[in-house]
């Protein structure tokens, strides 16, 4: 069972503040939010689930199309001085697989309509300003995100199931919370505070099926609908109650996008929990060896980039069975 969380979830809606947020549980100055539940045992529960010595890459390469048309794309030059060669790469930090940082996604409406409020209270001024460095992507390398983590492969769960696939372009079929407890009780995942969430959509094999005018056109749609879990109460219950620490999935923002309600999934986990959102994670070959294992707890560890006052990351991550 998980260890207990700082508050139930009853107590976190009845907070003052805005909806759900969980400011202060972890100290008034806290920069680390839900990644203060990985501790040593819950590093240790992940080493202890290696049974194969099977590593994992979980990251697109960096030249993935970029899904928002505001992002630049990789831009790589290889750079010849006369004995060696050295290159300069330049990118958007979302453009491929990536972690959300703190300062990426605020509240939108606190405390009133056209205000935007980021983890621990932090204004919009703020987090825009470079030379501040409060809730940055530094704090992911500080407290690593390297856990014991689960896959919820719901594309096999729905197959094994003969329900149609999930529809990548879609937001209006979410992944519901009885699809996420069911394929966590049939894969034997057990979750204990301070492990790590992976949701496999079927995004990725979704848009390497396009052509390459469609994935073009994806990103210029007048709505961009995406695949994710879905926003209900019950959800972030589920989330909060299971002491997760962070999660991931292979689609553009975890939950189904557009956010059919405020606040969205995106506000409550970056801004009001302090908990990483990864998108775009390559989640085939792992969904492949869990699949052949019989196996989907393993060890996870992620190393970003260590940039002061950053946004987001590429994840560096990989999955170790």
């Amino acid at each position: 069972m998980p260890s207990p969380p700082p508050c139930s979830f009853d107590e976190l809606k009845s907070r003052s503040g805005p909806p759900y947020n969980a400011w202060g549980l972890y100290g008034a100055n806290d920069e680390l939010g839900r990644l203060n539940l990985i501790t040593e045992e819950a590093v240790r529960r992940g080493r202890d689930s290696i049974k194969h010595g099977i590593c994992i890459n979980l990251n697109l390469p960096l030249s993935a199309q970029p899904l928002n048309p505001a992002r630049k794309g990789l831009q790589h030059e290889i750079i010849h001085r006369t004995h060696c060669n050295d290159d300069h790469v330049s990118f958007n930090t979302q453009t491929s697989t990536q972690w959300d940082g703190f300062r990426h996604y605020p509240y939108l409406n606190y405390p009133e309509k056209g205000s935007y409020i980021y983890y621990g209270g932090q204004s919009s001024d703020d987090a825009k300003n470079k030379a501040i460095s409060r809730n940055g992507i530094q704090n992911y390398a500080t407290k690593p995100i390297t856990s014991r983590a689960h896959l919820l492969d719901i594309v096999a769960y729905r197959a094994k199931h003969n329900l149609p696939p999930i529809s990548a372009f879609d937001g209006n079929t979410p992944i519901t919370l009885d699809m996420l407890e069911e394929c966590a009780k049939e894969s034997k995942v057990v979750f204990e505070s301070g492990d790590i969430l992976l949701v496999r959509t079927g995004f990725t094999e979704a848009c390497l099926n396009l052509t390459e005018e469609e994935r073009t056109e994806l990103p210029k749609r007048k709505v961009r609908n995406y695949c994710g879990v879905a926003q209900t109460e019950d959800v972030l219950k589920w989330h909060w109650e299971n002491g997760i620490a962070a999660v991931a999935s292979d689609t553009a923002a975890y939950e189904n996008y557009p956010s059919p309600q405020s606040p969205s999934i995106h506000e409550i986990f970056l801004a009001g929990w302090g908990m990483p959102i990864g998108e775009l994670f390559d989640l085939r070959e792992l969904a492949k060896q869990c699949e052949k294992l019989q196996q989907w707890t393993f060890f996870f560890s992620s190393m970003v980039l260590n940039i002061e006052g950053g946004i987001a990351s590429p994840p560096n991550a990989q999955a170790v069975l």
